[in-house]
């Protein structure tokens, strides 16, 4: 780089009019030197200071105002152009100042100056979408330039040739191109090394379009580590946003997030706002992969004006790309419709055939949910042609995908067969997972209408095998949502099963679909804790504090009224809440997504399912329901044998019936007398129609069993199989039950190791709202000899002080499940909410956990039949057993209950045991219907661990 003896003077001078005297007294020194050297600093503070390099190109201005020569001033306008074209992303300014260069040069016939100046304004062009215009201006440029034997400027001309090339879709054109800019360098030796990182940043990408997936990453790793080398900190970030973007492809989910994270944060610190925005748009698809679709239409609602001031339509285009796939699997298919026929518009503008067809292939997929099949085959096949001529493998596989999806759906197997087959051959040349599950499916499909049986659950083995490697990549905050649409493989194979007699397979694959997140913390001691694991961590955890305490001090005036006797709006209150919620889930979730070493562990994606029947004694039988494709099937598990029954009810007969129930429970309270006799009649004739069709079909095999373990399925989780009646008795009266979310957890939930039988019982009011319960946590503490902390001892810090310690861990306050954000379900204790988030950072080796809280077992189920709640999140802690409530009841009800089933548990019975007899003795105390009801006696229930303390 030329240097210069005013230059340092002047950059250091941030006062104009200082620069100003020094221009005039060093009149003689305002020579060409001078102003290359200015420019070249400024040039190289692109990559690290875009503030800096602007003003720095303020200063060319002056130089060239004082020396008069226009050649300064061109300069001066190729300085802030590249900060307007590379730094800022403002094109027309850039071009404008380009032009202005351009000119200067024209005019004194320096035709040289003039093609290199073209270099950036050929970049800018491009990201207008101006391809053949900038084709046009590079090959006059590139022509001088090579008869000047400008070899380098030339190379970086030809890989902006390159980028234009790939922009149009022609990748196979910009790879030949970017090959030839890097041989042009590698002629020049070690004066062309430092510019070989950008050849290799860029062709990363068109590897990456062409499916060369690997061959992308290793470029973009080389690009990273030259850029690194040379403190190119915003080249080396752009370098990993390409090498996050090829992770994506190759399902590679949590490092692909981190990296991009890591590439925000670079872009960010240097007040790079469109390379920001650029990476959101990238980060766009990570969320729809991950099927966080309002997450992506906040961006694309955000991007998209951005991009419409800068007239890049071809942004715009893939903004609008993305919302509709957002929109369509939010089941908003108008929406979706109306962004894709928007983002086609967009792509043709750019006259970018490859990315029409991309809009053409989404539209299709949207017109086959809508069963319009003969548009949605006529535009797969123009997709898929345009695909091929641009020899863009990847997208051919998906186009083939679509149209075995297509052939499936008319019944003609064998087509479906072949279109999948090319589809996966693909998959594997390249090791594209997530397409090789599809593919996978697919054939298993087609070979089970074919009555091929055995071959279709070799394919529906393999895709389960591609779909668990995938799951395993992910960060485990993020699988539920992840498995939501793709668990159906899961239940074609169980149906399969089932028609091959083989209940061993059925509950293996029944166990491979549920509640994989909790087995895979427990079972690689997953640490989802809020602590710095490393030194980058510690501004992360410092900002969590920060955004907890505020929330927790919000939540707090609002609790103790201090708020409405301010005259402060609830509303507003509540919005601020919200926001920091977001805010907390958006950190911890960059916390994780750093520490997610086992998402990267090829040792850690097999999941292992383990047989429960080693852990179950001859007096209990498990039975775990599954739900496929509409078909119930029930799983027996006894210590000798495994075997299936289908059962007949419906997915929508389960639904209507619950959904009768529920309202059955929520109008008993407010009922009048006369009408409580109706209302328990009517629930027990719901509760026998249930027990008709759930547990009838299995009476041979449970007469022989007085112990159950129930492990429900999708909406059997809030079903209380207790309180299932014959007609003559409920369930309870029968049998002990306890539950669990799914079967292997069973090895998790045997006895402590803890030899301390101690326990804490937390009594709360909830600012007197709730009296009863420090009567009931007084009772709880005195039956089992522990220790009670009530009211304002009733803390957060006491639990965390001294609940490791504990056998037992009681709670009487007030409960909240937020279906909306399971992360902020909660209780209340004096200081603030204990939460999902910080039962996820406690540590216990509790025998047993009671929320005796209204709605503590109350979850959401994600995909893959994940509850998200606090059930889940004190399992994770160390909990071996809960007793929780699916609904509340009177206070003074839910006292006697929980009472006497620590009488019973205090005399050495059995938790389930105790449980049931408490449940027992309210129901044969009961003089009235509305002592009878269940909604009375049933709320309560016990999953995990039914054995003794």
């Amino acid at each position: 780089m030329a240097s210069h003896p005013l230059s340092e003077q002047l950059i250091k001078q941030p006062d104009a009019q200082a620069r100003e005297q020094l221009l005039i007294t060093h009149a003689d020194q305002l020579d060409d030197d001078l102003a290359l050297a200015l420019k070249q600093t400024a040039d190289t503070y692109l990559r690290t200071n875009l503030q800096h390099a602007m003003a720095i190109a303020t200063i060319l201005f002056e130089v060239a105002a004082h020396s008069g020569k226009a050649t300064h001033r061109a300069l001066a306008f190729r300085a802030r152009g590249n900060v307007y074209a590379i730094g800022l992303g403002n094109y027309e300014k850039a071009l404008a100042d380009y032009a202005a260069a351009v000119a200067i040069y024209q005019a004194q016939n320096d035709v040289v100056n003039a093609a290199h100046s073209q270099i950036g304004r050929l970049w800018a062009l491009t990201s207008l979408s101006r391809y053949d215009e900038a084709e046009a201006l590079a090959a006059d440029a590139a022509q001088t330039l090579a008869q000047a034997k400008l070899w380098q400027p030339l190379a970086l001309l030809t890989m902006n040739r390159a980028v234009n090339l790939g922009h149009k879709g022609d990748d196979i054109g910009a790879l030949a191109l970017f090959d030839k800019a890097r041989d042009l360098l590698n002629q020049l030796g070690d004066g062309g090394k430092p510019n070989l990182p950008w050849i290799e940043q860029n062709r990363s990408i068109v590897l990456r379009n062409l499916g060369r997936l690997h061959e992308s990453v290793e470029a973009a790793e080389q690009a990273w580590q030259g850029m690194k080398a040379a403190g190119d900190h915003i080249e080396a970030a752009r370098a990993q946003q390409s090498m996050a973007i090829a992770y994506l492809l190759l399902g590679r989910y949590t490092e692909a997030l981190d990296l991009m994270e890591e590439a925000r944060s670079t872009f960010l610190a240097d007040n790079r706002q469109r390379d920001a925005i650029l990476l959101d748009l990238f980060l766009c698809d990570a969320l729809l992969a991950l099927r966080r679709f309002q997450d992506v239409l906040n961006i694309t609602r955000k991007v998209r004006p951005f991009f419409a001031q800068r007239g890049m339509a071809r942004e715009i285009g893939k903004a609008l790309l993305d919302e509709a796939v957002a929109h369509i699997g939010l089941g908003q298919l108008h929406q979706a419709r109306k962004s894709l026929i928007e983002a086609r518009s967009q792509f043709e503008e750019t006259e970018n055939r490859t990315l029409v067809a991309t809009a053409d292939l989404e539209l299709a997929a949207l017109l086959l949910h809508l069963d319009e099949l003969e548009e949605s085959a006529a535009r797969v096949r123009q997709a898929e042609y345009i695909f091929g001529q641009h020899n863009l493998q990847a997208q051919q596989a998906q186009a083939w995908l679509l149209q075995a999806r297509i052939a499936l759906r008319q019944q003609r197997w064998q087509q479906a067969e072949r279109q999948a087959q090319r589809a996966l051959s693909i998959a594997q040349q390249e090791t594209i997972i997530s397409l090789a599950f599809r593919a996978r499916h697919l054939l298993g499909q087609a070979k089970t209408q074919r009555d091929q049986r055995w071959q279709a659950m070799a394919h529906y083995d393999q895709a389960i095998q591609h779909l668990e490697r995938l799951h395993g990549y992910l960060m485990t905050e993020f699988q539920a949502d992840f498995l939501e649409d793709k668990a159906v493989v899961y239940e074609d194979a169980i149906l399969l099963a089932q028609s091959l007699q083989a209940p061993k397979k059925i509950l293996e694959l029944a166990e491979r679909a549920k509640s994989r997140s909790l087995l895979a913390m427990l079972s690689n001691k997953i640490d989802l804790s809020l602590h710095a694991r490393r030194p980058q961590d510690e501004t992360i955890i410092r900002e969590l504090t920060r955004l907890r305490q505020e929330r927790n001090r919000i939540l707090l005036r609002q609790e103790t009224g201090e708020a409405a006797r301010s005259g402060h709006d609830p509303r507003q209150a509540q919005h601020q809440i919200w926001k920091l919620e977001q805010q907390i889930t958006q950190q911890w979730h960059h916390l994780l997504l750093h520490n997610a070493d086992y998402a990267r562990d090829a040792s850690m994606w097999q999941v292992r399912t383990e047989s429960p029947q080693p852990w179950l004694d001859d007096e209990t039988l498990l039975v775990e329901y599954f739900m496929a494709r509409g078909q119930l099937i029930a799983i027996l598990v006894s210590k000798h044998k495994i075997e299936t029954i289908p059962l007949t009810i419906t997915p929508s007969q389960l639904t209507q019936t619950l959904t009768l129930l529920s309202l059955n429970n929520r109008t008993l309270l407010r009922a009048p007398t006369q009408r409580r006799r109706q209302l328990a009649e009517n629930a027990r004739n719901l509760l026998a129609h249930l027990y008709q069709h759930l547990l009838q079909p299995l009476q041979p095999q449970l007469a022989q069993y007085p112990r159950l373990l129930i492990v429900p399925h999708g909406k059997l989780h809030y079903l209380p199989f207790h309180a299932l009646h014959d007609g003559q008795r409920y369930l309870i009266e029968t049998r002990e039950i306890s539950y669990l979310p799914a079967s292997s957890l069973i090895r998790f939930n045997q006895q402590p190791s803890t030899t301390q039988a101690r326990t804490l019982s937390f009594g709360y009011s909830a600012q007197g709202l709730l009296p009863q319960t420090i009567e009931e946590a007084k009772q709880v503490a005195h039956i089992m000899g522990g220790q009670a902390f009530l009211e304002e001892d009733a803390t957060l810090t006491q639990l965390k002080q001294q609940g490791a310690q504990a056998q037992v861990l009681h709670f009487a306050t007030h409960g909240e499940f937020r279906a909306d954000n399971p992360l902020f379900s909660g209780i209340w204790l004096a200081d603030g909410w204990l939460t999902t988030l910080d039962i996820f950072n406690l540590h216990l080796d509790a025998s047993l956990v009671t929320l005796s809280a209204c709605h503590s077992g109350q979850h959401r189920i994600g995909g893959g039949d994940e509850l998200l709640g606090l059930t889940r999140a004190f399992l994770y802690a160390g909990a071996h057993s809960l007793l929780l409530s699916f609904w509340q009841i009177p206070d003074a009800i839910a006292e006697t209950l929980v009472t006497e089933f620590y009488r019973h548990l205090a005399a050495g019975q059995r938790k389930a045991s105790a449980l049931r007899k408490a449940q027992l003795t309210l129901l044969e105390q009961s003089q009235t219907d509305f002592h009878s009801h269940p909604f009375i006696w049933a709320p309560y229930f016990l999953t995990g661990s039914p054995n003794h303390l």
